[in-house]
């Protein structure tokens, strides 16, 4: 049978390759879920879904095969389903699947996309991240100022203080809030309780920073977080 001739490693070898990320172990041990994002070369975008591969190494299977993206999966106390972010909705929310098969299940429905998100040891509420102007009452609010700037003919801005960029992002006012969502089985949730209310600070930190900075203590009933509160200096 011929083999493929060899060439120099390039760099559409590299993009061309399936990338997996975010390892995550079911709570029993048994399954472990992963992110695997396929690169389309010719259309010039990538996509990810979720794979599931039994920790002895079997069973290998996809389990979300959507035409929007998939990712960020994990795992329900119980570890019967896993919860994930998709922007199949039209923006992005988190969803939830069961691992012995089904359809996906929208959990969330906020007018603002979620960021990252962690489960509650207890499954009946959700920390999310979402990007909030702070003075704002309500999530409605923020959305409502976003689509006004889009409607916006001048680009001009004007920055009183630090920071104004974050790589190559323009800061626009606004912050990475936790948000605490109740979830019921079978139910849509557009309830969020703002646990970082008017505070001038961002969790996740920004820009790198993630669902590592915010988690809840054991019985689910507080959350703890990590920022940095604007001050004097």
């Amino acid at each position: 049978m011929p083999t493929a001739k060899a060439h120099p490693f390039t760099v559409h070898d590299l993009l061309a390759m399936d990338r997996i990320s975010d390892l995550r172990a079911s709570p029993d041990g048994v399954w472990l879920a992963f992110t695997v994002r396929v690169t389309d070369l010719d259309a010039n975008k990538g996509r990810t879904n979720i794979w599931l591969i039994g920790a002895d190494g079997r069973g290998l299977r996809q389990l979300t095969a959507h035409e929007a993206n998939s990712s960020s999966p994990r795992w329900s106390p119980d570890g019967a389903a896993l919860y994930f972010l998709s922007g199949r909705s039209g923006s992005a929310q988190v969803w939830r699947i069961r691992i012995d098969g089904g359809e996906a299940e929208q959990v969330t429905d906020l007018p603002l996309d979620v960021g990252s998100f962690v489960v509650s040891p207890t499954g009946t509420h959700l920390a999310v991240s979402l990007e909030v102007f702070p003075d704002a009452r309500t999530l409605g609010e923020t959305k409502q100022r976003l689509d006004a700037e889009e409607k916006r003919k001048s680009s001009g801005r004007v920055y009183d203080k630090l920071f104004i960029r974050h790589w190559d992002t323009w800061k626009d006012g606004r912050r990475s809030h936790v948000f605490v969502v109740p979830i019921r089985e079978g139910e849509t949730s557009n309830e969020c309780v703002d646990i970082m209310r008017r505070m001038d600070a961002d969790c996740p930190s920004k820009p790198f920073g993630g669902d590592e900075e915010y988690t809840f203590t054991p019985d689910g009933q507080q959350v703890v977080f990590a920022c940095r509160n604007v001050g004097r200096k």
